[in-house]
């Protein structure tokens, strides 16, 4: 019996935080229409006005039934991206139609891409086991490579978005986990002789260490194909990895 009225009390218990929680929903829905689209307007402005990065940008607000339509023209799609945060932040409860333009450029492909990966070589966080290419097909940049840590892949994204001729990414970077046992002995091996000490602190240095399971993959640029072939069998025999993938490039 004493059983019985446990789960009839656990029941009701449950019905009425149910209860609750649809009505503080309900509540918190309401509130959201309850501001009148001319204010809202005049909030989404306000931010974006206050947001310094988008001094330079031409942007449009309209409050059209459910939604807040951005309009206009901005240099980057860093500030497209940063102009819709901006105006979510005060949509209270609007939908946003993000409908800006990324400035028109006829910046060619190769300067667009060299941008990009100059951009993301001087992040500070970018370093001997990350990789980063790039392509460019009309503005549509595609990202490729490997980053130790997951917010790598993101941070370098943003990187990319603030070059001008860019007006899409497509991010494929993969994520390794961290270089392990096997990534941090391959780069002590490498960079522990006389001609790289030291370049592992350099913008973008000379030798980069992907480890992809019990596998290393080597990237980067050598000066000269012997010296590519030495490392990839000094790695082999000496940091315990399955197999050493030498991708290495020889310095024109």
């Amino acid at each position: 019996m004493k059983k019985v009225i446990e789960n009839i009390g656990l029941k009701i218990l449950f019905f009425f935080l149910a209860a609750g929680l649809i009505v503080s929903s309900a509540f918190a829905q309401n509130k959201s229409h309850n501001v009148s689209p001319k204010n809202v307007k005049v909030f989404v402005e306000y931010k974006i006005l206050k947001d310094n990065v988008l001094n330079n940008a031409n942007i449009n607000v309209d409050v059209n039934k459910n939604y807040i339509v951005l309009t206009g023209n901005v240099p980057s799609l860093y500030e497209r991206n940063l102009a819709r945060k901006d105006a979510k932040d005060e949509s209270h409860g609007y939908l946003i139609k993000n409908d800006l333009q990324v400035a028109g450029t006829n910046i060619p492909s190769q300067t667009v891409v060299k941008n990009v990966l100059n951009k993301i070589y001087k992040n500070g966080f970018y370093g001997i086991f990350d990789w980063v290419d790039a392509s460019d097909t009309n503005g549509t940049v595609t990202l490729s490579g490997w980053v130790h840590d997951p917010w790598l892949k993101e941070w370098f994204q943003k990187d990319a978005e603030k070059v001008a001729g860019v007006r899409q990414i497509k991010n494929e970077i993969q994520n390794t986990f961290g270089p392990g046992y096997i990534g941090y002995r391959a780069a002590w091996l490498i960079y522990s002789q006389p001609e790289y000490q030291g370049s592992q602190f350099m913008v973008n240095p000379p030798i980069h260490i992907i480890v992809n399971g019990d596998s290393i993959i080597l990237k980067g640029q050598v000066y000269t194909k012997g010296e590519g072939g030495w490392l990839k069998n000094l790695l082999e025999f000496r940091t315990g990895a399955f197999d050493v993938s030498n991708g290495l490039e020889v310095k024109s």
